[in-house]
């Protein structure tokens, strides 16, 4: 098949909507690989730090006399008027009508699914990077470091600091456009389906500062029987958000919301981005925003000023003591940049158990592992856990491909941050955030922990937690 128009592409985005398998779907892409058309359409969908500004399209009425992309430079010009915004509310969709008129009805569909960011074809971002590497830039995000990579007893001890439970939903970045619009994105840049999201928007434009990306944590809500409402765990709310992004529903009686501790302007979204504001005022900005309204769907998550390290670890401990996955510890005065910030610690639980070694499993296809140990299942003594933990490094890769048998029924040292209970998709225990603690197994100890013992451990380590908290409220 040659990729000449833009019919062309949407023929081919069909065939590889139809098709069943991930790796079915690479591999016909890169048939086609070469197709400078194709990879401007899929760029253009699905580059992180483009959006459209537009929610909803006008009534389109396409038919097959029309023209494609190539035969009118209408499209493309609408396309990057609404990316750099100077094309906006009803001069936008007019502009857009307009193209819809002169399209074929292929090339329609395929200009509306540009402008959604959705192909509808059942692949995201990371698969078009698997088939053109790099083409796609990473959406800005800043992340936290932990303890051990950073120095923040040099400040927390002598400033305090801002300490701010770990939200246990699904991350968002949330644009308020200059125009009134709000668009959701996730950490890697897909854009959440915003006409599930009406009433969580209508509270975003009524109370966040248009112009504005502002960084939270979606959470579900159900409402019981007894006519209480309660959060669910982070396992059910965030199954029912990622079957919402797949095209899914909201049952009734659950709605999503929005707890955000950040917000920055919509022009710092950028590669390598950065604003100066001190968090201490961004912050202060954000809840005065969030308590302008009654009866909202946001909420700032909860904070604490804390006075030093004892401090901002007693406040982890008392979370992880309610189930909580633990807190993250800022510096007032801290930037927002797109990287990894010093200033911005994480404090979770975190303990280790010793597993068996029970089979080598391949790196996935397309990847750079491919055909290599990619990861190891490992479980207790009792099978009570089963749980596959990514190869820690290349040295380990490397002594798992000369010598595999070497390894099975091995101890290898495990840290988690939490024993997760069995589900519909597994029967088993399995383990939060599991990885290798070193990248060797262990030579002097046989027997892996039993599930019994994985929860004492994890309960001890909840303990200690709990043990520095009485001694800071002693101490206080």
């Amino acid at each position: 098949m040659n990729i000449t128009t833009t019919d062309d592409v949407f023929d081919l985005i069909e065939q590889v909507a139809a098709l069943p398998g991930k790796n079915d779907k690479i591999a016909l892409l890169k048939e086609h690989a070469g197709a400078n058309l194709l990879r401007a359409v899929l760029e253009a969908t699905y580059n992180p730090l483009i959006s459209y500004g537009v929610r909803v399209l006008p009534p389109s009425h396409l038919d097959n006399d029309g023209v494609t992309f190539n035969e009118t430079g209408d499209a493309w010009a609408v396309i990057d008027g609404l990316a750099n915004r100077t094309l906006t509310g009803a001069a936008a969709q007019a502009a857009i009508t307009q193209v819809f008129g002169k399209l074929t009805a292929k090339s329609g569909q395929l200009f509306k699914r540009i402008i959604l960011k959705d192909m509808r074809a059942g692949f995201s971002e990371e698969t078009v990077n698997k088939v053109w590497p790099k083409l796609l830039p990473d959406f800005p995000y800043m992340r936290c470091s932990l303890p051990k990579d950073s120095k923040m007893t040099d400040w927390l001890d002598i400033e305090g600091g801002i300490s701010q439970e770990k939200a246990d939903g699904m991350y968002a970045n949330i644009d308020h456009e200059e125009t009134g619009e709000v668009f959701m994105y996730s950490r890697a840049g897909s854009m959440f389906p915003m006409d599930k999201f009406n009433a969580l928007a209508a509270s975003i434009a009524n109370l966040l500062l248009p112009g504005t990306q502002t960084h939270g944590e979606l959470l579900v809500m159900r409402e019981r029987g007894d006519g209480t409402v309660g959060v669910l765990s982070r396992e059910t709310g965030n199954g029912i958000l990622t079957s919402v992004l797949k095209g899914g529903d909201f049952e009734n009686g659950d709605y999503p919301v929005l707890m955000v501790w950040d917000q920055i302007p919509r022009n710092a979204v950028v590669s390598k981005g950065k604003y100066d504001v001190p968090y201490r005022a961004r912050l202060a900005s954000l809840i005065s925003q969030v308590k302008a309204g009654t009866g909202s769907f946001i909420t700032v998550i909860p904070t604490r000023i804390v006075k030093n390290t004892a401090e901002a670890y007693a406040h982890a401990g008392e979370l992880m003591l309610v189930g909580k996955e633990g807190t993250i510890v800022k510096r007032k005065s801290a930037i927002w940049k797109d990287g990894t910030s010093k200033e911005q610690i994480k404090l979770k639980l975190e303990f280790e158990a010793d597993l068996q070694i029970v089979k080598i499993l391949p790196g996935e296809d397309n990847t750079k592992n491919e055909g290599r140990p990619g990861r190891l299942a490992c479980a207790t003594s009792c099978g009570g856990i089963a749980v596959n933990v990514a190869v820690k490094n290349e040295a380990m890769r490397a002594a798992l491909e000369k010598d595999p048998q070497a390894w099975l029924g091995k101890i290898m040292p495990v840290t988690a941050n939490m024993v997760m209970t069995p589900s519909q998709s597994n029967p088993l225990h399995s383990l939060f955030l599991p990885r290798f603690s070193q990248d060797t197994y262990r030579i002097d100890k046989t027997d892996a922990d039993t599930l019994e013992r994985v929860f004492a451990i994890q309960e001890a380590a909840k303990l200690g937690q709990k043990l520095l908290a009485d001694a800071v409220k002693v101490a206080a």
